[in-house]
């Protein structure tokens, strides 16, 4: 098979493509035929050597993806030849309380290989099968956002109706994040540096919309559109180092749930203090992904109210190189795929 490679983690131009043997299925496991994969920031910083470290030059990057079952190894049940499939990036992590440093040694295309390839072989415990109204382009770019923004707004952030949800930004996971909170009835604020990106953020159904170039004061904005009260729920997506302003645009007992310095903005310029967090009793969570569990119950939302994900590009698999250089200009609006077969 086909595949692409991280090669020496140095930058994009390491990226290299191969021929592989193909997998095989061993017991309780599925070889799937890759259709399409989806670019998360991670994968970017993956092949700059900024995600962890020790990655073999043969490990084959991307988490997303979507296929069809090829092959089934000896003791699967509930999954056929021919069956569309997704799966989780933390391939043990399966339901609640399952959660420990032991998840990270299967993570897909971070410690496992990834969708980036003509095949790719999972345990069968961890595919999904697609419901028939989920198109490949919303599945080949769905794992890391659907359990990343499902952890950080529902299951922990309680979103729904009478809430106001936060994001910043108009990358893959804050875009998810507007289709489902609206999908699930609650309101939705997000920040750009692009009227044109606000336009489109408001036609998807964003209620307030705030250009952070123009408005240093992004938090007092949302404040003041809002008579004062600021956000019920926050999936965080600049980090530490805007935390004063986000901590600022939470309401009173609200929750922040940080899935990462997705701006490039440095984890150790902290700028805020226990006091805001304090006086409104807010509650900071991290957010590392989520279960399958989660992932389910996102695509059942999707299914249900027929969300489609934004995808700002499509690829060529021999144009990977220049999908990773598109997410990394910073142009895009959502997601970013390559299409494999």
């Amino acid at each position: 098979m086909k595949a692409w490679e991280i090669g020496e983690q140095t930058g994009i131009d390491r990226l290299r493509q191969v021929e592989r043997d193909d997998p095989i299925a061993g017991p309780g496991e599925i070889v799937v035929k890759v259709t399409a994969a989806g670019l998360n920031y991670r994968d970017l910083m993956m092949v700059r050597g900024h995600y962890g470290s020790d990655h073999p030059e043969n490990r084959i990057p991307l988490t997303d993806g979507v296929g069809v079952i090829e092959a089934m190894g000896e003791g699967v049940e509930g999954l056929a030849i021919g069956n569309r499939v997704v799966a989780q990036n933390f391939l043990p992590w399966l339901d609640d309380g399952g959660f420990g440093f032991h998840v990270f040694g299967q993570d897909v295309g971070i410690s496992a290989d990834g969708w980036l390839a003509e095949k790719i072989k999972l345990p069968a415990a961890a595919a999904i099968k697609l419901p028939n109204s989920v198109s490949d382009e919303t599945a080949a770019t769905l794992a890391v956002v659907a359990c990343t923004v499902w952890h950080a707004m529902v299951a922990f952030g309680g979103a729904g109706p009478g809430k106001l949800v936060l994001a910043q930004g108009t990358g893959g996971v804050s875009i998810f994040a507007l289709q489902l909170a609206k999908a699930m009835g609650a309101e939705f604020a997000i920040t750009s540096s692009s009227e044109e990106k606000l336009a489109k953020a408001r036609e998807m159904g964003a209620d307030y919309t705030i250009n952070y170039r123009e408005t240093d004061d992004w938090a007092a904005a949302l404040l003041e559109a809002t008579g004062g009260r600021g956000a019920d729920v926050v999936v965080d997506t600049i980090g530490f180092g805007e935390m004063a302003q986000t901590m600022a645009a939470t309401a009173v007992e609200g929750r922040i749930g940080t899935v990462g310095a997705l701006s490039g903005t440095p984890q150790d310029a902290a700028t805020f203090n226990q006091g805001a967090m304090l006086g409104k009793n807010i509650t900071l969570k991290g957010i590392t992904s989520g279960h399958r569990g989660m992932f389910e119950a996102a695509l059942k939302l999707v299914a249900e109210h027929n969300i489609e994900m934004l995808i700002d590009r499509s690829f060529a698999f021999d144009e990977a190189k220049a999908a990773y250089e598109h997410l990394e200009s910073g142009a895009h609006m959502g997601k970013v795929m390559i299409r494999v077969s």
